[in-house]
């Protein structure tokens, strides 16, 4: 159970900052086929198929980076109660719930979490009617994998802040949801403050298999995978895009309800005979672990201004 009365309701999207802009948007709209639908101030925000406006966007910087990460709540009135929670909670760099323009919302406000993760949350977004699925294309991302340097106090922020709940707990990972999904974050026992990686969910295991042989086509080969997770039961494929940022199709995320029970590591132990404690493939590969251990957060980037 969490804490706090509110809580958001969904991962809305991600921004990341890279050196060569003009070649990354390129990538994730030819090879990884998300939608361009808006740029302004030099920063390209990127759809799936789902009905969100933008679940990706990219700017320009001196150095690869995470910028932010975007939850949606339902209303001013839940951004109003989040806001409230993250007070509550005693975080510092926290501003105060604004009007904000479209498409980024409504109303919104953005804060630092206590490892200087830039979080925002927004309400009324001006999103897309269409919604249905295509075939190899991504509807949503489907969870962000963080790793931490004190996984116990960024557990607590995401749970008391945020309303997140524990679905369930590795040796290695918490998994915790704020909705139907089995998991939208993913909080890591260790890396430091950096990205392990971010999940685009697929319709279909089709077509994380096609997007698989289409980011070959592209001269990405995967990194790890194909394969089926724990925690979840969600299928995975893993590949490096530009600048070596790590990047997952997924797809058949475990749908859960407040009856779910949170498994503890010792649920998560493979049978006897078991060759390794990876899944149904092998581990990933050495250029993928790298990777997933040197994506940072921008220090700046938690206050909206530039959405007002």
């Amino acid at each position: 159970m969490t804490t706090g009365k509110a809580r958001v309701r969904a991962l809305r999207s991600v921004e990341i900052a890279v050196t060569d802009r003009s070649q990354t948007v390129k990538f994730f709209s030819d090879a990884w086929l998300l939608t361009p639908v808006f740029e302004t101030k030099g920063v390209h925000y990127l759809r799936g198929t789902g009905a969100f406006h933008h679940i990706f966007s990219i700017r320009q910087a001196p150095e690869t980076a995470l910028v932010r990460i975007v939850f949606d709540a339902a209303d001013r009135a839940a951004v109003d109660a989040l806001h409230a929670q993250a007070l509550a909670h005693g975080l510092k760099a926290v501003e105060a719930p604004r009007p904000l323009k479209q498409p980024f919302g409504d109303y919104g406000f953005g804060y630092k979490d206590p490892e200087g993760r830039n979080i925002a949350v927004v309400c009324g977004v001006a999103d897309h009617a269409s919604a249905a699925d295509s075939a190899d294309r991504p509807r949503k991302i489907s969870h962000i994998n963080l790793n931490n340097s004190d996984p116990d106090a960024t557990f607590a922020c995401f749970r008391d802040v945020l309303g997140f709940r524990l679905t369930d707990t590795t040796k290695k990972m918490r998994f915790i949801s704020c909705g139907s999904d089995h998991h939208s974050v993913v909080l890591g026992f260790g890396g430091g403050t950096t990205l392990n990686h971010i999940a685009f969910e697929m319709s279909d295991l089709d077509s994380v298999m096609r997007g698989a042989g289409r980011m070959r086509d592209h001269g990405h080969g995967i990194e790890w995978g194909p394969g089926r997770h724990g925690p979840g039961n969600n299928v995975f494929c893993y590949f490096l895009g530009p600048e070596n940022i790590p990047i997952e199709y997924t797809g058949e995320m475990q749908q859960i309800d407040a009856s779910y029970r949170a498994g503890e590591p010792d649920d998560w132990k493979w049978p006897p005979g078991r060759l390794d404690h990876w899944g149904i493939t092998a581990r990933p590969s050495e250029r993928m672990e790298v990777a997933g251990q040197n994506y940072r957060f921008t220090e700046d980037g938690w206050r909206l201004d530039e959405w007002t």
